[in-house]
């Protein structure tokens, strides 16, 4: 099992440096810079990182052709692969995240995200691609400079129509909280598109990003998971339904502005929700607890890794130097 950690989006230059030497040195597979929009562009962030190690693979994630063409996409993780010597990666997206910000509507998500890997992919062929698609053109679009072995190309997927496009046409697919319950359908799903498309799964990647929340003390971990369940799949209900009652979905949808106020106001008080309701979507959606709950913890991922994904991608937040040497000298050792 292949091990990444994704960090926040708040990590400076110098610091994503330092910690991509730290997860470098644990033997972790790759380390993964946000892309958020009030945030420091993560392709010039992850500069001093790319210069500073030598094995460990560093990507972004996502990238939406709604907010930078695909043309623009394939010249950043270009550059940022030159950089790093053929260690760059990048997750592209649908990035409702942004187009509700920009005021965009990402309208035919499906093709529009196919479209941005082909021609990212195109431009890492040698010669120059003439792509006519329906949303996005790039005509002449070659990228001779590139000389590093290609970076890789996910795509950013949970239901079942991204997960087939990526399977069709992208390196690997990065699902994001795609938890137990549904992990099993959607691995399954890309499997049956990679046969029905004439592709191998050997070399396929199934990254699945989970939030990792653990501490030495239970209570901060509770309180970090809570306050940040609102960026769990925006706690939508296809999500919700897969563990909880209706009625249970219904407390957390009629209160889902509580979740924002918590989120932005960095508390974990969530009006309006009962702790067992909260406790239940942290259990389902994190992995959280106390340096107690590691051996349970590890024992719940070891069944996870059992679905048939090949990546599993840490979400870190509050102190993620701490979760790398927890992940490092623990959770990845009992994975392998």
């Amino acid at each position: 099992m292949n091990i990444d950690i994704m960090l926040e989006p708040d990590q400076s230059p110098d610091q994503l440096a330092e910690l991509a030497l730290l997860a470098e040195g644990y033997g972790l597979r790759a380390l993964w810079a946000q892309n958020y929009v009030p945030a420091r562009d993560p392709f010039m962030c992850l500069v001093p990182a790319a210069q500073a190690t030598k094995k460990i693979k560093l990507g972004v994630v996502v990238v939406s052709p709604y907010e930078m063409h695909p043309m623009k996409i394939g010249n950043a993780v270009l550059t940022l692969n030159e950089f790093c010597q053929g260690r760059a990666e990048v997750v592209i997206g649908g990035g409702g995240y942004w187009c509700s910000r920009m005021g965009a509507r990402p309208e035919r998500m499906v093709r529009a995200v196919r479209e941005a890997i082909e021609i990212v992919k195109g431009s890492f062929r040698g010669k120059p691609l003439q792509y006519d698609g329906e949303l996005y053109k790039a005509y002449g679009y070659h990228s001779e400079w590139a000389t590093d072995p290609a970076p890789l190309v996910y795509a950013g997927a949970s239901r079942e129509q991204m997960l087939r496009m990526g399977a069709r046409v992208a390196d690997g697919i990065m699902t994001s909280d795609v938890i137990r319950p549904l992990i099993d359908e959607a691995v399954a799903t890309v499997k049956a598109a990679l046969e029905e498309h004439g592709r191998s799964e050997s070399g396929f990647r199934f990254n699945s990003a989970i939030a990792f929340h653990m501490k030495e003390d239970r209570d901060v971990s509770m309180r970090e998971a809570r306050r940040e369940l609102i960026t769990r799949a925006v706690l939508g209900e296809w999500y919700l339904r897969s563990f909880m009652s209706d009625a249970e979905v219904a407390v957390v949808r009629d209160n889902i502005a509580a979740f924002y106020t918590a989120y932005r106001a960095k508390t974990h008080v969530i009006e309006g929700v009962p702790d067992s309701i909260l406790d239940k979507l942290v259990e389902n959606f994190t992995i959280a607890g106390s340096l107690d709950d590691l051996d349970t913890r590890i024992a719940e991922l070891k069944e996870y890794a059992a679905t048939g994904i090949t990546e599993l991608c840490f979400r870190t937040h509050d102190d993620p130097a701490f979760a790398i040497r927890l992940i490092g000298e623990k959770i990845a050792p009992a994975l392998n």
